[in-house]
């Protein structure tokens, strides 16, 4: 392209972007997740880190989206995702959550939940998950020409494939080198019904997912179509067509944020910010050491002091012990309520030992109580094979009908067992039982016995790599 389309691209694109300034800012401070323009909010911040990784600093929309995305409402929408909802604007919300809300613990167990529903569309799924099984699939999509084009199926194909391209940041690794040639081939397909469909979105899309595949590829044609539509205000509309009328946000979002990104490909050709890098989260230990934090803050009756130090020393891994004072002594179901805390933590079980007088193990069946008291005394403990099958199908149904107590008795029984991988359901009542002891506001026997939970589960779920790879 020459100078003079690449300035005016960017001028075009920079007049979309002042348009959606304005209704952005003309949008309540604070939000909430069941207003009206939502999806269209969270639909511009998921594209504004797109806008400054191809300009390659921070976009001004950037910056005026996060005066109206802010982590409480962020927040508030996870806490309905892991409720149940799954409405297209919590979705989105979700997508476009990590802007302001990267380190929230609720919004990534929001995120896995999301990624794990089989319900949702695989662009939304692959958008919150590296599971290579996703990759798997949105290649054989990708690479097979559909028997009948539909803007739903350029809508799939695009977005899927800026996912596996983080919108330019890197090249994905696919199963053969044919495979992008076929996908270059179907997005050429795509171009041309897109065109002769005249719909805007379409043909935005298309455009930049070309461009990903071929920095050089001529874009002039499409963009032309895309430049000549913009209306007076600023925006785009959804068809290809000449108008002069003034669009509401939720009418021309969509359209607009898509020409903006494709303009901003053509003009800029690639990424050229920092190349994101995916760091798998663990939410249920941050969310435990969150409410450990709120613990150690609370007002602890001295009828709790030992067993908070403990739950405490098992959470964070510091020595919370040593800021007690003598006797060094327990009754003997404080010393078994103990030893359940610290059963399988070589820390905090370390630290309880040198403080407590612990009494000699008399002998007998191979209890839980008494596997757990071994564990704390020192003495060598036989983990068992892995998970038994009545147990998971037992564990499983608690989780589907809420049974918090056989869910809680079932996951001390599993920690008594090799290291497994618990199923969807386990997971996802453990991400609601973790948000529930975050957001409830308890007295400090409530919040010790949730603080108890969550290392349980952040233990089974979430297991620490150094401590994975020495099993």
């Amino acid at each position: 392209m020459d100078g003079s389309l690449d300035q005016l691209m960017r001028l075009l694109s920079n007049r979309g972007l002042e348009w959606l300034r304005q209704r952005i800012m003309a949008l309540p401070e604070a939000m909430s997740v069941d207003h009206p323009d939502l999806g269209a909010l969270a639909m511009v911040g998921q594209a504004a880190p797109v806008l400054s990784g191809l300009r390659g600093r921070i976009s001004p929309m950037e910056v005026i989206v996060m005066r109206r995305l802010t982590p409480d409402l962020v927040r508030a929408g996870a806490i309905r995702v892991l409720e149940g909802a799954r409405t297209p604007d919590l979705v989105r919300l979700m997508l476009a959550g990590g802007l302001v809300a990267c380190d929230d613990p609720l919004w990534q167990m929001a995120c896995e939940t999301l990624a794990e529903d089989a319900a949702l569309p695989l662009p939304q799924r692959l958008a919150l998950s590296d599971d290579p099984a996703l990759l798997a699939q949105a290649e054989r999509v990708l690479t097979t020409p559909p028997r009948r084009i539909t803007p739903d199926h350029v809508t799939t194909v695009a977005q899927l494939l800026m996912q596996l391209y983080h919108y330019g940041a890197r090249r994905p690794r696919l199963s053969q080198a044919r495979a992008f040639t076929q996908i270059f081939d179907h997005l050429r397909g795509l171009a041309d019904w897109a065109q002769a469909a005249g719909c805007t979105a379409s043909v935005a899309q298309v455009a930049f997912c070309l461009r990903l595949l071929d920095e050089d590829y001529p874009l002039s044609e499409m963009v032309s179509d895309l430049i000549q539509v913009q209306r007076p205000d600023g925006s785009f509309p959804a068809r290809l067509g000449f108008g002069t009328a003034d669009q509401e946000l939720a009418q021309a979002a969509g359209p607009t944020v898509l020409v903006a990104m494709a303009l901003h490909m053509a003009a800029w050709r690639r990424w050229r910010g920092a190349a994101p890098v995916w760091l798998q989260p663990h939410p249920l230990r941050t969310a435990t050491r969150l409410l450990a934090d709120r613990l150690a803050r609370a007002h602890i009756p001295d009828a709790l002091a030992l067993h908070a130090a403990t739950s405490l020393t098992r959470a964070t891994g510091q020595d919370w012990l040593r800021r007690l004072s003598a006797p060094r002594g327990a009754e003997p179901a404080l010393l078994a309520d103990l030893a359940r805390v610290c059963f399988r933590d070589p820390i905090s079980a370390r630290h309880l030992r040198r403080w407590l007088d612990l009494p000699r193990l008399p002998a007998g069946p191979a209890t839980l109580d008494r596997v757990e008291a071994a564990w704390l005394s020192g003495a060598p403990v036989l983990i068992a094979s892995p998970l038994p099958p009545a147990l998971t199908a037992l564990w499983e149904r608690a989780a589907r009908t809420g049974d918090d107590a056989l869910f809680m008795d079932c996951a001390r029984i599993a920690l008594h067992h090799g290291d497994g991988v618990p199923g969807p359901l386990i997971r996802d009542r453990a991400r609601r039982m973790a948000a529930r002891a975050l957001t409830a506001q308890d007295s400090v026997p409530d919040m010790l016995a949730s603080l108890d939970r969550l290392s349980l589960l952040a233990q089974l779920l979430e297991p620490e790599p150094a401590a994975a790879a020495a099993a």
